[in-house]
């Protein structure tokens, strides 16, 4: 047998090959971005919800105002309303029947 100076293959082999210290990082910064792969994706998804949150709240508001635009015309265009800015604002009066003209 020959002799190895007092060492054993199995004392001399190192624990860690480059081999297998380069897959050890690989998996460790495949770990990392798939950890904050999943961070930013609950950060996202968060701020998506408040951003709903935030329009459903100004569809509200808008289907109000529409609400309250579509009364203000509904009264504006009444006989009665309409009357009265004729007769306060625009000065006009009901035609005298000489002042009314048939056409054929």
């Amino acid at each position: 047998m020959k002799e190895t100076g007092g060492k054993n293959k199995k004392g001399s082999a190192p624990v860690f090959t480059p081999r297998m210290t380069a897959a050890a990082l690989l998996l460790l910064v495949g770990f990392l971005a798939a950890a904050f792969f999943d961070a930013w994706c609950g950060v996202q998804s968060r701020r998506m919800g408040y951003e709903i949150v935030q329009e459903k709240m100004q569809q509200e508001r808008l289907l109000e105002y529409n609400k309250k635009l579509k009364i203000e015309k509904a009264r504006l265009s009444s006989p009665q309303a309409l009357r009265r800015y004729a007769g306060g604002e625009l000065e006009l009066e009901t035609p005298k029947t000489e002042q009314i003209i048939v056409m054929p």
